[in-house]
Formats: structure tokens, C-alpha cells, sequence
């Protein structure tokens, strides 16, 4: 990669050159470290992230993009049939269009959380004003259907920018993140889901699933997500693991 010093040089002369070659490694560094803040959704560089808790014999499977009748609701079911709880983040026009699977959730003691009004996929190259928006009224519509504020997000994709944590520090709430990712939103079978998370999975560990069709992804189906779960919450209790939601699982309030 070249920088501004190097940029009308000939490559072959630049690697020849001990401070220009060490001035592009330089950037290069600077631009995969750059690079790997904002994709990476685990890492702290752009703001620090929860990926895991602090229970031994636990782990909290996390819902995104939700919720869509049709899974939400059969994930609700299968969760309710396995004592487990989980957490959802879900998108605010999705819950401002179903507000009784918003309920529902709250009624069963799982986690409500903040993951954009709209999802948009071009949204990680938007300002601060952006994010602010997309957060707040993400937030106040699940304040008025759950009487809560939510006091964690997830951003889409898991890409963090400069611009959004600084909304997200303003708007007073934390960033959750995964160690374990079940791949979920390609198209593969029940079978492939629950051997990516279970081959992965360890007691601690926070999991993304999702329940929900983010608007991106209007033509596609999670019924592969709705068939996997029974046996991931299976496997888990062979092994002595619980499905926590994150307010039962973090110290810290999950809600304003």
C-alpha cells in the first residue's frame, strides 16, 4: 500500500528505498489495524465491547435482526420448551411493526436490545448524527412498548466506527459483541448451524444468532436457525451449560 510520500514513485524503486519501503509498511500496518477495529466485532480499539460472561456453567445465545413472525415466534417457542433464556437485538422498524413479540420477549424473561432502526448496510460510512438518530429512535420505540430504554447495542455486521461510538457512548449504552458466530445468515443447513456453534462454544462465551430478516435480506429464510436450535440447547445441557440472557448474565444494568 502507498502513502502520500511514496505515491508517484515507481514501486520497484520504493522497496529499494530503506525509509520509503518502511514509510509504506507503515501504512499498510496503520490501514489493517484500521481496518480490523472496524470489522473485527470483538475488538476494544474503536470502543470497548462485552464478547463474554462471567459464568462458568452459562453461556447467552444473542438474537439479531428480529423480530420477523414466523421465527421469532418458533424461536420464543423452542426457548420456552428448553427453560432457556436469550437476548434479542432487535431492529426498530421491525418492532415497531410487531410489538407483541417485543412483549412476549420481555414476559419470558429474555433481553431487549438496541440494533438500529433500519439496518442499512451503508450505514458504517455515515457521522455521528446518523448513528444518534438511528439509535434514538430505535430506543424510544422500544421504551414505549417495553417501558425500558435499552442500555445495549449490537451494531449491524458488527462494524464499529469512530462516528457510531461516540453516539453509542452519548446515548449511554454498551456494545455486545460475540466470540461464537453461527454464520447463520448463508444458506446452510440446521445441521452445519449447530456444528459451527457447538464445535466452537465454551462456558462463557456470548452467541450470535438471528431470529429476524434485517431489510437487506428480504428474500432469504432463518428456518435453518428455527431448525437448529433445539439441538444447540440440547448439546448445551450435555454439557452442563445454560443459556443465560444478558441481564441474567451481566452485572451491569441492561436497561436505562
Amino acid at each position: 500500500m502507498k502513502d502520500g510520500m511514496t505515491a508517484n514513485f515507481p514501486s520497484h524503486l520504493i522497496m529499494q528505498h530503506p525509509f520509503a519501503a518502511g514509510a509504506a509498511g507503515v501504512s499498510a500496518a496503520a490501514a489493517l489495524a484500521l481496518w480490523y477495529s472496524v470489522l473485527y466485532s470483538g475488538s476494544n480499539i474503536v470502543a470497548p465491547v462485552i464478547k463474554t460472561i462471567h459464568r462458568h456453567q452459562a453461556v447467552a445465545l444473542t438474537f439479531d435482526d428480529g423480530p420477523t413472525p414466523g421465527f421469532t415466534d418458533r424461536v420464543l417457542d423452542i426457548l420456552q420448551q428448553h427453560n432457556a433464556h436469550a437476548s434479542f437485538f432487535l431492529i426498530g422498524s421491525q418492532a415497531k411493526q410487531h410489538p407483541e413479540l417485543v412483549r412476549r420477549m420481555i414476559a419470558e424473561g429474555h433481553t431487549v436490545g438496541n440494533h438500529t432502526w433500519d439496518h442499512h448496510h451503508h450505514g458504517v460510512w455515515h457521522g455521528e448524527a446518523y448513528w444518534q438518530d438511528q439509535l434514538q429512535r430505535t430506543s424510544t420505540v422500544l421504551a414505549e412498548i417495553t417501558g425500558h430504554a435499552p442500555a445495549l447495542f449490537r451494531a449491524p455486521m458488527g462494524f464499529k466506527t469512530p462516528p457510531q461510538a461516540r453516539a453509542v457512548r452519548k446515548s449511554a449504552m454498551r456494545y455486545i459483541a460475540w466470540r461464537v458466530r453461527a454464520w447463520d445468515t448463508l444458506r446452510i443447513s440446521p445441521h452445519t448451524i449447530c456444528r459451527i456453534v457447538t464445535a466452537q462454544i465454551r462456558p462463557g462465551d456470548i452467541v450470535t444468532l438471528h431470529d429476524g430478516l434485517e431489510p437487506a435480506r428480504r428474500n432469504c429464510s432463518q428456518e435453518s436457525t428455527v431448525q437448529a436450535l433445539p439441538e444447540i440447547l440440547r448439546i448445551l445441557k450435555s454439557r452442563g451449560l445454560t443459556s443465560l440472557s444478558l441481564e441474567q448474565a451481566l452485572e451491569s444494568p441492561v436497561y436505562q
